[in-house]
């Protein structure tokens, strides 16, 4: 009776002697096929072998930023835009709060 360690020892053996004849058959097959490829003059197309065109350049996608990015709300002196958000604010919107201007002269009309 054999014992587990045996069989699977048997099974590793068998399963290298299977990638082994796999390797030596491809190799004969695919000598035979590029040979008669050769003699017969196929294509790729012929042989069942399609390929897509190339694709054109289209517009990237929007990002996640260019989605989340709120409309804007005020409109500076030299056209400059500014949604008044979380964060920074533009040096023009500083500028006009440091000259004692108010940013709501500012707002952009809709």
């Amino acid at each position: 009776m054999n014992t587990l360690e045996e069989i699977q020892k048997q099974i590793e053996a068998l399963q290298q002697q299977a990638k082994e004849l796999i390797q030596q058959k491809k190799s004969e097959i695919l000598a035979e096929v590029v040979k008669n490829i050769k003699t017969y003059g196929l294509t790729a197309e012929e042989c069942g072998f399609h390929f897509s065109e190339p694709q054109k350049a289209t517009k990237a996608k929007t990002s996640l930023v260019e989605k989340m990015k709120a409309e804007p709300m005020f409109r500076g002196p030299n056209g400059e835009e500014w949604a008044g958000g979380r964060g920074a604010k533009p040096k023009w919107v500083k500028q006009i709060i440091e000259t004692g201007g108010n940013i709501q002269d500012y707002l952009i009309k809709k």
